[in-house]
């Protein structure tokens, strides 16, 4: 086992957020993953994972490392972080968050609920061309297939973004709606490829709070190895 290898430096890179939210990132090597790093980083080992497979098990690790730094900068505590039945973190109470991870990537962004209602981040490895012709039509509604055949950027790049978009969205608004619901139920508007910005608004409604047509602005890294998408709303006072 080698400690220093499982958490590396990440090529994330800077963020366009606001100091009120806290984000830590970091690249991840799941081949140096070993059970015993759980109680390394003091981070207790939960019963749905003792069946799982290492890699499953290596990026909730690292994904509870990076969340409890964040909160650390953020409240000033280094607490457990469980999982509810719907497998979304259980963050202390006030805090809001969002937790993404891969083999070889993870990101945890935490805030004050006083201060921010909507967060959600998601990183996603750039998809093959065979595999974003085979999920494009699952992805993709008719709008969203027109606004990639406008984009400079390639077609499965371009699936890649819409699918994190997506996928930060999901994680910004569940918390508040309780509900799944699917990549049908949301749709991206635009995207602004030189600032970095996309604008997704809701399809459906969910009670009188939020309402179809509902649209809030979400930012993108571009890196080598995939797209990193985040979501939040302006902070308040």
């Amino acid at each position: 086992m080698n400690i220093s290898k499982f958490l590396c430096p990440s090529a994330i890179g800077p963020l366009n957020v606001p100091d009120t939210i806290e984000v830590q990132h970091s690249g991840l090597d799941v081949n140096a993953y070993h059970q015993s790093l759980f109680g390394h980083h003091q981070v207790d080992f939960p019963f749905n994972l003792a069946k799982a497979v290492d890699k499953r098990c290596a990026e909730y690790l690292a994904g509870r490392i990076v969340a409890r730094q964040a909160i650390e900068q953020i409240h000033g505590t280094k607490p457990q972080i469980g999982t509810h039945k719907d497998r979304s973190p259980i963050w202390p109470q006030g805090l809001v968050g969002s937790i993404t991870h891969s083999d070889r990537v993870v990101a945890a962004a935490v805030a004050e609920q006083r201060r921010h209602r909507f967060l959600g981040i998601d990183f996603e490895h750039w998809m093959t061309v065979k595999l974003a012709d085979e999920l494009a039509d699952q992805i993709l509604d008719q709008h969203e297939k027109q606004l990639l055949c406008g984009s400079p950027m390639s077609f499965e790049r371009g699936i890649t973004l819409i699918f994190s978009a997506k996928e930060s969205f999901y994680k910004a608004v569940y918390p508040h709606v309780k509900t799944f619901f699917g990549f049908d139920e949301a749709r991206v508007v635009s995207v602004d490829i030189a600032n970095g910005t996309f604008n997704i608004e809701l399809l459906t409604s969910f009670g009188n709070e939020l309402k179809q047509g509902w649209e809030i602005t979400g930012f993108f890294n571009i890196l080598p190895e995939g797209i990193f998408t985040y979501i939040y709303d302006n902070p308040r006072p």
